[in-house]
């Protein structure tokens, strides 16, 4: 009988520790690549400042995905796109000499699994959708 209230407790402990965590799906592709500017390139998930997760390497124009756990309540997002140049890992950014800024950052509420998919239009820049796949600008 102590086992079973043991093992009771334990899965009770168990079961209330992964319910204060949400889960984020980050689905990312890009659009309007011109060739020979395809680069490798993966994508960081930060959740307060800290890393909580990277994609593996992918081409830009096959897009990946990213999965984090994500304490439930309100938290500072930043997703950024890094692209392999010249042997280094750098942001995505105008800052860098790319066309666009490759990121995308706000606090959000977390209190289920969440779905965030980010399109990065070389010629317009970025887009992200909550739940569904951003849709591709019209042009």
């Amino acid at each position: 009988m102590k086992k079973l209230l043991g093992v009771a407790i334990f899965l009770a402990v168990a079961v209330g520790a992964v319910a204060q965590n949400a889960s984020l799906t980050v689905y990312f592709t890009y659009i309007n690549v011109e060739e020979g500017y395809n680069h490798d390139c993966k994508t960081q998930v930060y959740i307060d400042g800290t890393l909580a997760g990277e994609s593996a390497v992918v081409k830009e124009d096959k897009g990946g995905v990213v999965k984090v756990n994500v304490p439930r309540g309100k938290h500072s997002l930043r997703v950024v796109n890094l692209s392999l140049y010249e042997g280094n890992w750098e942001e995505h950014t105008v800052d860098n000499d790319y066309s666009i800024d490759a990121i995308h950052e706000e606090d959000h509420a977390f209190k289920k699994p969440e779905k965030l998919y980010l399109l990065f239009d070389i010629d317009s820049g970025t887009t992200h959708s909550w739940g569904k796949p951003a849709k591709k600008p019209k042009k």
